[in-house]
């Protein structure tokens, strides 16, 4: 079980080149899934596959607004034949609402009223208020501009593109749940593991230097980040970051799992940035949210480009756990290289 104490000693003083120390971080090294490994570990990961950390924490409360926004909130596919305001609006106020539930519900509990203190909070400082880098000077309302202006108007798009192939059959259509429930279920267990792959290579594309300064550093102006920057983005990098769903293009599909996967990479997004671990109740992680592995990524930039379900930053030598020995690494493989961050400032 993890424990609730802070863990700053050594971390702070070799990892840290802003000289600002950790509130909280789980026990280090951090740990990798053991799906996607080799040699493989079935019980392992099955083992993790039905643990509250992936299925409580992913797929069935996912899988669950995947299937009220079918079945009640999405206008019927004999509306989507022909491009019309009245339900593409309807799905964009849908998504709209949706992300201000979400996300506004956690910033509110977390960083509002401070319904959980600092319990499992990440990182010390607060969110900024007054700061030039944002375009109003206050990285909330930034952050939700570009959240709602850009990011849901981007994702809504995607999915009204997916209704309206559907409804002219134009795209592979049906994975019937009730005729093929294994095919079903096998390829919703796999979308966060492509999203997880995709999100790891186009990340790395958006680390390339021009494309950095063009679109990702909106993102990343979020080092102390919070639930509405997990998609304060460019509308560039929305395009690039959201076209994991172009998969359901070549491969059999279902309406329900476009919404599984739209709202995994939007409210899943805001959750991983929520720079909490967890909503805990009496100091015990009650929901899984926040990603320390990706909160080192905004603190230090030319490190963990991934997330934690798919292990590319092993693969690739960009995996930072935590550990003094790993954040040495990484500058030793830089040759003190500045990422483009640091360039810009």
């Amino acid at each position: 079980m993890r424990s609730n104490r802070t863990h700053t000693t050594q971390f702070e003083d070799v990892t840290s080149p802003h000289k600002v120390s950790w509130l909280w971080h789980p026990p280090l090294p951090l740990t990798t899934v053991p799906v996607l490994v080799w040699p493989p570990r079935p019980a392992a990961a099955l083992k993790y596959l039905l643990s509250f950390a992936f299925l409580g924490s992913i797929i069935l409360p996912f899988g669950a607004l995947a299937v009220i926004i079918w079945v009640y909130l999405q206008p019927a596919l004999e509306r989507c034949v022909q491009f019309q305001p009245d339900w593409i609006l309807q799905m964009y106020g849908r998504n709209l609402g949706l992300m201000i539930l979400i996300a506004g519900g956690l910033h509110l509990y977390f960083y509002t009223y401070k319904r959980q203190g600092t319990t499992r909070k990440f990182d010390p400082r607060e969110l900024d208020r007054s700061n030039r880098k944002y375009v109003s000077g206050n990285q909330v309302w930034d952050n939700i501009f570009w959240s709602c202006a850009s990011g849901i108007t981007i994702a809504t798009a995607y999915e009204v593109f997916f209704m309206w192939g559907y409804a002219n059959d134009l795209l592979p259509f049906y994975l019937d749940w009730k005729k093929h429930p294994i095919g079903f279920v096998l390829t919703l267990v796999a979308i966060p593991f492509w999203s997880s792959i995709h999100f790891y290579l186009i990340h790395r594309l958006l680390h390339w230097k021009p494309l950095y300064k063009l679109a990702h550093a909106v993102h990343h102006r979020n080092e102390n980040i919070g639930p509405w920057s997990g998609i304060s983005m460019h509308p560039i990098e929305h395009i690039i970051y959201l076209s994991s769903i172009l998969i359901h293009v070549v491969v059999t599909s279902h309406p329900l799992l476009i919404f599984f996967h739209t709202q995994w990479n939007t409210i899943g997004a805001a959750t991983s940035h929520a720079g909490f671990e967890s909503i805990s109740f009496r100091g015990k992680p009650a929901f899984l949210l926040g990603s320390f592995h990706h909160q080192l990524h905004h603190r230090f930039h030319n490190c963990n480009y991934g997330n934690f379900l798919v292990r590319c930053d092993q693969w690739f030598s960009t995996d930072h756990d935590g550990t003094a020995e790993a954040w040495a690494r990484i500058r030793s493989r830089h040759h003190g290289k500045r990422s483009p961050a640091a360039d810009s400032g």
